[in-house]
């Protein structure tokens, strides 16, 4: 039992939360009180019922997901290397994967389209508010100078809620989509399969070795470091353009 959590808040029930589902997704709200070492009248005081926190908990796991993508740094180096890279980084969220490739999966395409719809939000929002702060700006030096010049009215086109490149908007699929039809036209990716089938079959591969690593009755480390192996050993063999 966790010790301590009962002082601690919604976010950390979340995060705390999200183990013990990878752990057992049919966990009870009594099973999760008691891993996290709360009463169960704190969990339905914060989610109000168990539907409440499964979905905070898939929300954060998408989230999670997402930023194990971006960490993978998909827009650098040729489309095949990148892939390979967002195979490392997507094992290193393995309690995500549980909960996404389980028969009965917590995060689903609906979670992370809740998500991306909160990126693109939360994104839009920050453009607005830089857009502001150079406008104010351009208007404090305008009257330093006394000059009538342009108040701000140009854009960067940030305010249309697009991060550099996309990166933060798009969902991941279209990211790994996007690195796909770029190995292709770098050729690294073999030109043979639809950028829309190499995507998922980098998805399905990556949640085949994450299983396999979960069920091998190996160590743990040896059993990730072998699943990982062999998923990208997979998505090379598959997806590498002959005579590279």
């Amino acid at each position: 039992m966790a010790k301590g959590m009962g002082r601690l808040g919604r976010t950390a029930l979340i995060d705390g939360a999200l183990p013990l589902l990878a752990a057992d997704s049919t966990a009870s709200m009594a099973d999760l009180a008691d891993g996290l070492g709360v009463g169960r009248t704190t969990l339905y005081r914060h989610f109000g019922d168990r539907e409440a926190m499964i979905a905070e908990v898939a929300r954060l796991g998408a989230r999670m997901f997402g930023d194990a993508f971006l960490s993978a740094r998909p827009e650098v180096g040729t489309g095949l290397d990148a892939v390979e890279r967002i195979c490392t980084q997507l094992f290193t969220v393995p309690d995500v994967l549980t909960l996404l490739f389980a028969d009965n999966p917590i995060i689903t395409d609906d979670t992370f389209a809740e998500v991306a719809r909160e990126r693109v939000e939360a994104e839009r929002e920050r453009a607005m508010a830089e857009r502001e702060r150079a406008v104010a700006e351009r208007e404090r030096s305008d009257r330093a100078e006394a000059s009538p010049g342009p108040s701000g009215a140009e854009s960067d086109g940030a305010a249309d809620g697009l991060g550099p490149g996309g990166a933060t908007t798009e969902s991941d699929d279209d990211q790994l989509e996007a690195v796909i039809a770029r190995g292709q036209a770098d050729g690294s990716i073999t030109a043979d399969v639809p950028v829309g089938w190499a995507a998922m079959y980098v998805f399905l591969t990556i949640g085949s070795g994450h299983l396999f690593s979960v069920s091998a009755g190996i160590a743990d480390r040896d059993a990730r470091a072998q699943a990982l192996a062999l998923t990208i050993r997979a998505v090379r063999r598959t997806l590498e353009a002959p005579g590279t």
